[in-house]
């Protein structure tokens, strides 16, 4: 499989399914941020098509000071962002399209996942929107700190410092309501 730098290369030397490609490789990734930050299927779904459009129209722009998924993220939380601040509001998660990869065996177990995650989405999305974004990358994404902070244009220690309160905002709520983290 091809890396991101020759897929773009491709690209740019008139190769249009390399961007194809690079859309495969990244849009689960960027659907799932734009979902656990704006709360919506369908938003996120918008954000994510609006993420590659803008990728697309840019990538001769792109001047590798960063990864192509870093500089695609950092797209993505913009339009989240965006988005969010257009709404004026802390937004629901749609708990059907949450739960999809839940595979418990059980139905009492699975319905408990569900409630737990249901609680944890709702949760996140009190967050301020930065710590928000941080954790979101942290956690879902696994992302270094270091590309972090690329995305959402602060410092390394700057995004470990919202990590670290948006963990700890997350534990006091989960020790108030009696769930576990």
């Amino acid at each position: 499989m091809a890396t991101d730098n020759e897929l773009i290369n491709r690209f740019l030397a008139g190769d249009r399914a390399a961007f194809d490609e690079l859309v495969v490789a990244h849009e689960r990734g960027v659907f799932s941020v734009a979902y656990r930050t704006v709360g919506n299927a369908e938003t996120a779904e918008e954000i994510a098509q609006e993420t590659f459009v803008r990728a697309f129209k840019g990538l001769a722009g792109f001047r590798h000071k960063a990864s192509f998924s870093t500089w695609l993220y950092r797209i993505t939380m913009n339009l989240c962002y965006n988005e969010l601040k257009h709404r004026h509001q802390t937004v629901e998660l749609d708990p059907e399209t949450a739960n999809e990869a839940d595979d418990s065996p059980h139905p009492g177990e699975r319905m408990a996942e569900q409630e737990r995650r249901a609680w944890l989405e709702r949760q996140i999305q009190t967050l301020p929107f930065k710590q928000r974004s941080v954790l979101t990358l942290r956690i879902f994404q696994s992302m270094p700190f270091k590309e972090i902070a690329r995305v959402v244009g602060c410092s390394a220690i700057s995004a470990k410092v919202n990590y670290r309160h948006a963990m700890l905002k997350l534990k006091a709520t989960a020790a108030q309501s009696g769930e576990v983290l």
